[in-house]
């Protein structure tokens, strides 16, 4: 198998990471016009309803981006700096 250059790679690397961004982005939660446009009454519950918070999904995007980042960033800092010593 032909080896890739340090840009090629780096360039091969950014279109993946972007193509699973857009895929997360493609496949998040979708808010229509109709369910933007309606506004919802406030209701207040008389006690707080716990079973809310188990099973949450809130700032899993953001987790994922973190997670993405720290396997990223040693690869792209290993591909510039190591194959510029050779």
């Amino acid at each position: 198998m032909k080896k890739l250059s340090p840009q090629s790679r780096t360039v091969l690397l950014t279109i993946i990471g972007a193509g699973f961004a857009f895929l997360s982005v493609a496949f998040g939660p979708i808010a229509t016009t109709a369910q933007v446009a309606t506004p919802t009454p406030d209701i207040i519950p008389i006690t707080p309803d716990l079973d809310l918070d188990i099973g949450s999904t809130d700032g899993i995007l953001v987790w994922a981006i973190l997670i993405v980042l720290i396997i990223i960033i040693p690869i792209l800092w290993n591909l510039f700096f190591l194959t510029k010593e050779k």
